[in-house]
């Protein structure tokens, strides 16, 4: 499959749901205040997302091997797709105006720049899952998302085959996400991944430790067999 690029985007806030989201309920009586902050972040974000299917043609060992002959070294992977025909990989950004946004704020402006950075983050989250939907919208429920980096499971020098799955330059020039020398993204606010149907959907904050304002669930151990 080419490259599907997902722009023109529209992304809404739910107001209870972000205030929620950025632990902000102890702002309630300057919730006009707040609104106006979210309102300014929005304009900033230029949602932009690309992704690609992609079959997988066996799993050998803690080796994902792709159609292509591309191969994802992880043992998580392995694990968790081992009965998956196919992937979706993916970037997804919300661009650099709101990052640039936040960095002049800088310790100037120390809770609205928190704020903002915040509605980055959850706005990120929105444009991943408007991949994840276009992918199957009738399955999103079964899906699980991984990035690389994330976890220990997935280490994050496996981006330079994730991009070299899509394309390095397609990635940048639909979306103008680039990967460091570092293999960190550019624009910070950006993330790449897979998406697969599983036995039961599964977040990777189940096997992280580390506390994160933004757990999407709780922590409970290393749940997957070891291929070692």
């Amino acid at each position: 499959m080419r490259l599907k690029v997902l722009s023109d985007l529209t992304l809404r806030y739910d107001l209870e749901e972000l205030m929620h989201f950025c632990h902000l309920e102890y702002l309630r009586d300057k919730i006009k205040d707040v609104e106006v902050v979210f309102e300014e972040s929005y304009r900033l974000i230029d949602p932009r997302a690309v992704y690609k299917t992609v079959k997988i043609s066996e799993v050998k060992g803690s080796r994902l091997v792709l159609e292509g002959g591309s191969v994802f070294e992880s043992e998580l992977l392995a694990e968790k797709f081992k009965c998956t025909p196919e992937i979706a990989v993916y970037v997804a950004t919300i661009g650099s105006a709101l990052e640039r946004r936040v960095t002049e704020l800088g310790p100037k402006e120390l809770s609205k720049s928190f704020i903002m950075d915040s509605v980055g983050t959850y706005a990120l989250r929105q444009v991943s899952d408007t991949i994840q939907k276009d992918f199957q919208p009738d399955g999103v429920e079964r899906l699980s998302k991984f990035s690389p980096g994330d976890t220990a499971y997935w280490d994050i020098v496996q981006q330079k085959v994730l991009f070299g799955v899509l394309g390095a330059e397609e990635v940048e020039k639909a979306t103008g996400v680039r990967l460091s020398q570092s293999y960190v993204m550019v624009p910070r606010k950006s993330v790449s991944g897979v998406i697969g149907d599983t036995e039961e959907q599964f977040q990777e904050c189940q096997i992280c430790e580390k506390r994160c304002e933004f757990r999407k669930a709780p922590f409970k151990g290393r749940e997957f067999k070891s291929h070692k």
